[in-house]
């Protein structure tokens, strides 16, 4: 296999495990935890790993003219991203979330990366955008309008678009860090610095509305998030954006709301209409399409 097949490997495991997180994510906050509690419990964890990693190896610091870049990754990818994410999913449910963030953000990566960093893409490509963008929409509507009668769903739908504007930027950014620092390192002082950056959330949430629920559900959600879809999820994204184009690596996003989707039917009981089906085949084409140079 080539290079960039492993890559696209890499980033279908992603994709997996990153499309469940919303899942696990809403079955903590049914179960009484506060979102950005879980968040927090999720990068101290992913901290203590990355922590380990530094303390053990001792990468090479970030040079100076990069710690504004660093910084900028970590607050935008950590500090205040998963405050609008975990919001949402409480306010507008896994697969509304899920749907947002992934339809919106690989358009924005493509716009972004041709203004930033000059790449282009060709016709197929625009038509997979296009393909996948109305199955996404397919699989979150079910074929039903009732989400914009619903204020809740339209406000943690919101917060999923400035989520689809902050990845966005961090994809981009962050492909610029990953030809200087290896990815797992890169990785670590955003994790470090991020962690650092949500903490004043995290104390916030408590002074407002008391000692935090730690229901045995957020627990195993720290754990899967923090091992799962940071340390590893995170490194297997910059370490996709090493080999492929910013806007190709951010396209196979468009699968992840499929994965939620199907998550969402296995562990909560949702079902899965036709409408949703026919979507989720629209948007592996259309993922398979701008994958194709």
């Amino acid at each position: 296999m080539t290079k960039q097949t492993y890559l696209y490997l890499f980033l279908a495991l992603t994709i997996l495990i990153w499309g469940n997180s919303f899942v696990v994510v809403a079955i903590a906050i049914d179960d009484g935890a506060s979102p950005i509690m879980i968040a927090m419990a999720r990068f101290l964890v992913a901290s203590a790993i990355f922590g380990v990693f530094v303390l053990v190896r001792r990468p090479r610091l970030p040079a100076r003219e990069d710690l504004r870049s660093f910084a900028l990754l970590a607050f935008i990818g950590v500090g205040v991203y998963y405050f609008f994410q975990y919001y949402g999913v409480q306010l507008a449910g896994p697969a509304i979330s899920s749907i947002l963030v992934t339809l919106l953000c690989p358009i924005m990566i493509f716009g972004i990366s041709y203004l930033r960093l000059g790449e282009r893409t060709s016709s197929l490509q625009k038509v997979g955008l296009v393909v996948s963008a109305v199955g996404s929409f397919f699989v979150i509507t079910n074929g039903s309008m009732a989400l914009v009668e619903n204020i809740a769903g339209i406000v943690g739908g919101a917060f999923g678009v400035v989520c689809a504007v902050l990845w966005a930027v961090y994809t981009v950014e962050g492909k610029r860090l990953v030809r200087k620092y290896e990815p797992f390192t890169a990785t670590a002082y955003v994790s470090l610095m991020g962690t650092a950056m949500m903490a004043p959330f995290a104390v916030a949430d408590v002074v407002v509305a008391g000692p935090p629920q730690v229901p045995l559900s957020m627990i195993l959600a720290a754990l899967y998030l923090g091992v799962l879809c940071t340390a590893i999820g995170y490194v297997l994204w910059f370490k996709a954006l090493t080999g492929l184009t910013a806007s190709s690596t951010g396209a196979t996003l468009y699968a992840e709301p499929v994965v939620t989707v199907v998550f969402a039917w296995m562990l909560l009981g949702t079902g899965l209409g036709w409408t949703a089906a026919v979507g989720g085949v629209l948007v592996l084409t259309g993922v398979l399409l701008v994958s194709r140079r």
